[in-house]
């Protein structure tokens, strides 16, 4: 097992993500935002996510600006220039830079993004909230909210904190200003008014199963060495070291150097494969799974003018606790297998 999910972005959009939308859509609340209004956001932003802050943002009037991330990517300093662009955009005409939705980790093509730089240039622009959506953070990066010094950090806790679905926290920075204290959870019930912690913490007929065994959860952690931390770095360097192994053997590179990732890294596919569109990345997916019994999501990363034989094709690996080498040794001799009978995506079933 390669991935932490097997969902597809076409997927329904399960309750652990509707919770997280819904922590999201607390930042949109009504009258915040006015006409020509906008908010900035990461071009590999979570889909469901990239949805609600379109649907929210272009109601009041806004509108969205989209931060073109390169990929592959080579330093963070490639982040921070294209995240700056859109800003002055968003700031053209006089018009006003309200939400920047910043990933912590972003989840296709995974890459950790420099929240902290990007933040402080928030500051400096004068952008009025920063939300960080930190989906793959707690558990795979190191999390330090003063540190980061957003107005609001969300993450789940069942990616890579070893618990169930549907457990997930919102942070919100405490402020003087008019802006987060009158926010209030988009459920209203009993405890509307008495100020967002509450109104979050009891909402109605919530199932609370799954956030009474987080303290059960936190006891299973301890028992490894160094705890989440110990467990962060040996994962680290695990995906790492299996992602150069994969890329050694199939001629290829990674997504991004080894300082960008957590516990995910992207790895090159070999060019001969011939992954062309994103319905070729769904196939091979397919063929892997039903082949070869390796699960591992594919990514599509269109050519570039004038490139010659791209790589265009990234396989996502991860690794946690219960991963061996061996999990990694068969997904590289199932691609080799396909490489040496000639298979290319053109002959893939759709």
């Amino acid at each position: 097992m390669l991935t932490k999910s097997t969902r597809s972005p076409s997927s329904t959009t399960p309750p652990r993500c509707r919770y997280r939308l819904a922590e999201i859509c607390v930042v949109l609340s009504e009258g915040r935002y006015n006409k020509g209004d906008v908010a900035v956001m990461l071009h590999y932003a979570y889909g469901a996510v990239k949805k609600s802050i379109e649907a929210y943002v272009t109601r009041a009037g806004g509108h969205v600006i989209e931060v073109q991330l390169p990929f592959p990517v080579k330093s963070k300093e490639e982040i921070i220039t294209e995240f700056r662009k859109a800003l002055e955009k968003g700031k053209e005409n006089g018009k006003k830079v309200r939400l920047a939705v910043i990933d912590h980790v972003t989840s296709m093509p995974s890459v950790v993004i420099p929240v902290k730089e990007l933040v402080k240039i928030c500051r400096e622009e004068g952008v009025d909230q920063v939300f960080v959506d930190a989906a793959h953070g707690i558990g795979c990066v190191d999390v330090d909210m003063k540190e980061i010094g957003a107005d609001f950090y969300t993450s789940n806790l069942h990616k890579w904190f070893f618990s169930p679905p549907s457990v997930a926290f919102l942070y919100s920075r405490k402020s003087n200003d008019k802006g987060n204290d009158d926010l209030h959870h988009p459920v209203v019930s009993h405890e509307y008014g008495n100020g967002l912690a509450l109104e979050s913490a009891w909402i109605g007929t919530r199932d609370y199963s799954a956030q009474l065994v987080v303290p059960s959860v936190l006891e299973f952690i301890n028992r490894f060495p160094g705890g989440i931390d110990g467990i962060k770095k040996r994962n680290h360097e695990a995906v790492v070291e299996m992602g150069e192994m994969l890329v050694k053997a199939w001629g290829t590179h990674l997504g991004c150097p080894p300082e960008m990732c957590g516990s995910m890294i992207m790895v090159g596919l070999p060019a001969c494969l011939r992954i062309s569109s994103e319905s070729d990345a769904l196939k091979l997916r397919t063929h892997l799974r039903n082949n070869f019994g390796v699960e591992v999501p594919i990514y599509f990363r269109a050519p570039k003018d004038g490139e010659v034989d791209p790589i265009t094709g990234y396989a996502r690996i991860s690794h946690q606790v219960y991963n061996k080498v061996e999990d990694y040794y068969k997904f590289r001799d199932a691609v080799n297998k396909i490489v040496s009978d000639g298979i290319t995506c053109a002959c893939l079933p759709n």
